[in-house]
């Protein structure tokens, strides 16, 4: 006579095995979301909160390699101004090329030349200063 074992007893295999499988999860693996976590405090000065990416900042950096003086606009944090004020320049920044050539069309941003996601109004400046704001445009593309 052939001896028949209860399903409950070949259980425990299956549930230890299944335990040391939990036991080994997360231990020494990476945490969902650590990622957004604020920077240690000591990495910032006191006060100061770490900055999110700012488009404005490679733009910035490829004028005032070539001479040409521009400032973010503590307005808006979307746009770049030429300086002086005076001059009327200014660009400001899409997300996409498609957004930019959007707003131009819907008279958003009137009398602006679009370059990738890009929006410069000309104002009164020299054809020097133009060449050198376009190189610095068309050089950053449609990374953001």
């Amino acid at each position: 006579m052939r001896s028949r074992r209860s399903p409950l007893a070949a259980l425990p295999l299956p549930l230890a095995l299944l335990a040391l499988a939990a036991a080994g999860c997360g231990s020494g693996g990476t945490t969902v979301g650590g990622g957004n976590d604020a920077m240690p405090a000591a990495s910032t000065p006191a006060g100061v909160q770490a900055a999110a990416f700012d488009p404005r900042d490679a733009p910035l950096g490829c004028l005032a390699a070539k001479g040409i003086r521009a400032q973010k606009d503590a307005r808006a944090t979307d746009r770049l101004d030429v300086l002086p004020p005076a001059s009327g320049a200014y660009v400001q920044f899409a997300a996409t090329p498609a957004e930019a050539q959007g707003r131009q069309l819907r008279n958003q941003a009137p009398g602006a030349e679009v370059i990738g996601p890009h929006l410069l109004t000309v104002g009164r400046l020299g054809d020097r200063e133009l060449r050198a704001i376009e190189t610095c445009l068309q050089a950053q593309g449609s990374r953001y």
